[in-house]
């Protein structure tokens, strides 16, 4: 019973939306209901993607499409990627189910300082925005004298 006590089951949740068929595989004995298309090797794709972004759910910019707005204001952008067996690549939602910061804890401390490290690349505060704003002006300034050079010429 103490071993039962410390079990956790985690679950990850690929969503997508598209076509496929659906057939009946098996025997005589046993017939199963299977689906086929890219559609849902995509789904299983984001399915096995879960782990690796340390989150219980991933959608498809397809399937977030089709949200209502409100539920749309609950998920974030995770990335944009390029999933084995397709050429295009696609943008990745999350929608966390509990705060971030419950999620974190059940994790590893190896998963822990990942996560940490996602938010902090993709967290933009006002130092990082005045940062980049600097780089910007300098970059756009640097573009504006060139141009200027060969007008001139």
């Amino acid at each position: 019973a103490s071993s039962l006590s410390t079990y956790k089951v985690a679950m990850g949740v690929g969503l997508h939306k598209g076509w496929a068929i659906e057939g009946a595989i098996g025997s005589s004995v046993k017939i199963d209901a299977s689906y086929l298309s890219p559609n849902v090797n995509l789904a299983s794709r984001l399915e096995s993607a879960t782990k690796q972004y340390a989150v219980p759910l991933l959608m498809s910019q397809q399937f977030f499409g089709g949200l209502s707005g409100s539920i749309q204001s609950t998920c974030r952008r995770c990335d944009k990627v390029i999933f084995k067996g397709s050429t295009d690549p696609i943008v990745i939602y999350a929608q966390d189910l509990e705060p971030l910061t419950a999620y974190q804890q059940k994790q590893t401390p190896a998963i822990t300082n990942n996560l940490a490290e996602l938010l902090r690349l993709t967290t933009c505060d006002e130092t990082v925005q005045d940062k980049y704003r600097g780089l910007l002006a300098d970059a756009q300034a640097k573009l504006d004298s060139t141009s200027e050079l060969a007008h001139r010429e």
